[in-house]
């Protein structure tokens, strides 16, 4: 896979780095006992899902305005457009949770300095 295709995966990566972090004893994150390299790449690829997200439920929004002739006609079903609906909301919601959690790394790492090798 080239560098371009791995760069366009974030939230595969982001769901494979999340198990890493290690957790308190009452299971929620400890961003102060992560790994601070961890911790870059996961609000990295946050911030990058939440862009994807950004730009795709825009262009989902251009596709609607511009259907509404098929939409009228019954060619594109009100249970497409529902499903559609549901759809954006959770990616809303993902891309919440994602900039929740970019803004919980970032802090914990503030003050990293990445070790050049």
């Amino acid at each position: 896979m080239s560098t371009r295709e791995q760069a366009q995966r974030p939230l595969r990566d982001l769901l494979q780095r999340l198990p890493k972090l290690p957790l308190t004893p009452t299971q929620d994150i400890d961003f102060g006992g992560a790994d601070a390299e961890l911790l870059v790449a996961i609000a990295d690829d946050a911030e990058t899902t939440v862009s994807v997200l950004q730009h795709g439920v825009g262009a989902i929004g251009h596709l609607l305005a511009n259907s509404s002739a098929v939409i009228e006609d019954g060619t594109i079903s009100a249970d497409c457009i529902e499903s559609l609906g549901f759809l954006i909301a959770e990616l809303g919601d993902l891309g919440a949770g994602c900039m929740t959690l970019a803004a919980q790394c970032r802090r914990e790492v503030h003050d990293y300095q990445p070790q050049l090798l």
